[in-house]
């Protein structure tokens, strides 16, 4: 694919031969004249880069090692645009107060993507049989697209992770962890980042399960990754209605259809609700599609979804000392039995 031999005539002689390709210095892996624009590409025909991707129904994208902030919001709205979660990455070797500074500088404050803290990872790369620095946005999404819709990125093992930037190389003797302060400020600044330990135990994961909205109704990777799936599933779903003759009977299937698919997202526990009351409704009928719209050629149909909330505080509660009296209670359905 990359060298075409021509034969120089029917009677040369064949010669073993030394050619340098143009694009660098033998060795060279051609990246050198890459830069994050390269990466982004142009969104006009023919299309390069991330814009090649348009329309293709990724439900995330990376552009692998691209660290420009410059590019951040462009990335962002393309993941708006396209319902594709862009993961991003701050450069190799950052400090929180300047990764802190360089969001905000940037404008940087949207669902659309997953900001990771520019603490890159040390990776055991079996084909070469070496260790690599590589980002942390190939470990996030790799984690991400082996968990449903509706699951956070918090808390869940990373796997092949031997170390990291602030951690130290491994095998060099240093081994630092993040403090609560540090945490502290990185989350609260929608930017999240590759630690050990996790909240259960000692290994590698995300440590916010945070996007890069400041909002916190929205600023959970299962905001971002539900939200998107719901989008796509109902736009591929209802366009079998598109042409199709308003009357009541189309209001009823489509209503149908949409509640079918919420019921099935609740059966498979993608939705649900902490007191047990049915998380969705659906309106289409002639409340939302009056004649004078519908007339016009517009149909109307109005859900209601409510996520399920990710435990990220856990608060446990404990009076403990030689003076505390307990109290004792009857457990319900277990009469006589005591429990503290």
């Amino acid at each position: 694919m990359l060298v075409t031999a021509n034969a120089a005539g029917a009677t040369a002689v064949p010669a073993a031969f030394t050619y340098s390709f143009a694009s660098g210095t033998p060795g060279s892996d051609g990246a050198g004249g890459v830069a994050a624009a390269t990466l982004v590409g142009q969104d006009v025909a023919p299309r390069t880069g991330m814009y090649a991707l348009r329309g293709q129904g990724c439900g995330m994208t990376l552009l692998a090692d691209s660290d420009d902030p410059t590019q951040w919001t462009t990335q962002a709205a393309f993941g708006l645009s396209e319902g594709s979660y862009m993961i991003l990455t701050g450069p190799a070797g950052d400090n929180i107060a300047n990764a802190v500074a360089t969001k905000q500088s940037a404008g940087l404050d949207s669902y659309a993507c997953k900001l990771m803290f520019g603490d890159w990872i040390w990776w055991n790369d079996p084909v070469n049989a070496m260790l690599r620095l590589v980002s942390p946005q190939g470990f996030v999404a790799g984690r991400l697209a082996n968990l449903s819709p509706e699951q956070s990125s918090l808390n869940k093992p990373l796997y092949s992770v031997v170390g990291s930037q602030k951690s130290g190389t491994p095998g060099g003797g240093l081994n630092s962890s993040y403090a609560a302060a540090d945490l502290a400020a990185l989350l609260q600044a929608g930017i999240d980042v590759i630690a050990n330990p996790q909240p259960g135990g000692a290994f590698w994961g995300v440590r916010g399960g945070h996007n890069a909205s400041s909002d916190a109704a929205t600023d959970g990777d299962n905001y971002t990754r539900l939200t998107n799936y719901i989008a796509a599933s109902l736009a591929s779903g209802m366009g079998q209605y598109v042409g199709q003759v308003i009357n009541a009977d189309l209001f009823r299937r489509i209503r149908a259809t949409q509640l079918s698919f919420l019921q099935n997202m609740l059966s498979q526990g993608l939705l649900g609700s902490v007191d047990g009351s049915l998380p969705f409704s659906v309106i289409c009928d002639t409340s939302n599609n009056p004649s004078s719209r519908t007339g016009l050629g517009y149909v109307q149909s109005d859900a209601q979804v409510q996520y399920q909330a990710i435990n990220e505080k856990f608060i446990v509660n404990i009076e403990g000392g030689q003076t505390v009296q307990v109290q004792m209670q009857v457990l319900p359905g277990a009469p006589g039995a005591l429990a503290a």
